[in-house]
């Protein structure tokens, strides 16, 4: 039968699976990190969530939030991102030729992300209104309900968002370190879809993420 996809896995442990579509004219990112709130313990509940609010704010080089969309928007191409039980997600599409530029603004956000202490702040007030308005809301409420009577005390029957509490009380440092041990080459997935050929994206995903290694095997 035909192969519908090629997966090479790099030195760093990451796994790069395209499938080419020649009729097409745009080229799809999406990049899978095995982080979410089945993970995480009770006293970080939402850290996934709040860190991925916080990859769309800010890198060293693409200082803003609005300079991280204008790079992609700014050619047509749409960006966004979501946290969920299981997994967390990044994705972009572009017209083809503009492929390596969002792998550099994805790859930016995930290695580059300020996590400026203003950002955090504000941030984090609005992960609580999002809190606030999910209980206020019938549909997202009972869907919650739901939950914690299928997993009681269990990370799956809490809110994907965390609690008031819990999001009060991370901090910068707690999501910088839960960056470095969970956010690892070895722990994601970049598949990318389009008029591409797999070889040029391999080096195109290595291009973009430079010299990046699986961190926790150097920490011990």
């Amino acid at each position: 039968g035909k192969i519908l996809y090629q997966k090479t896995v790099l030195d760093n442990g990451l796994r790069v699976i395209t499938t080419t579509m020649p009729y097409t004219r745009a080229a799809s990112i999406s990049i899978f990190v095995g982080v979410g709130s089945r993970y995480e313990a009770d006293a970080e509940a939402g850290i996934s969530h709040f860190i991925e609010h916080l990859l769309f704010k800010g890198t060293q080089k693409r200082t803003t939030s609005r300079e991280i969309s204008e790079a992609i928007e700014g050619i047509g191409g749409m960006l966004n991102g979501g946290a969920d039980k299981e997994l967390t997600l990044y994705w972009s599409k572009v017209a083809q030729p503009h492929l390596s530029l969002a792998l550099d603004v994805l790859f930016d956000m995930l290695l580059n992300s300020k996590f400026d202490p203003l950002d955090v702040e504000r941030e984090r007030q609005v992960i609580i209104e999002e809190i606030n308005m999910t209980k206020d809301a019938p549909s997202q409420r009972v869907d919650m309900l739901i939950d914690e009577l299928l997993w009681p005390n269990h990370p799956l029957g809490r809110d994907v968002a965390g609690s008031k509490e819990s999001v009060g009380a991370i901090t910068r440092d707690m999501m910088l370190d839960y960056l470095q041990r969970r956010y690892q080459p070895s722990n994601m997935v970049v598949s990318i879809a389009g008029d591409i050929q797999h070889q040029e994206v391999i080096t195109a995903v290595s291009k973009a993420m430079g010299n990046w290694t699986n961190q926790r095997e150097r920490s011990g």
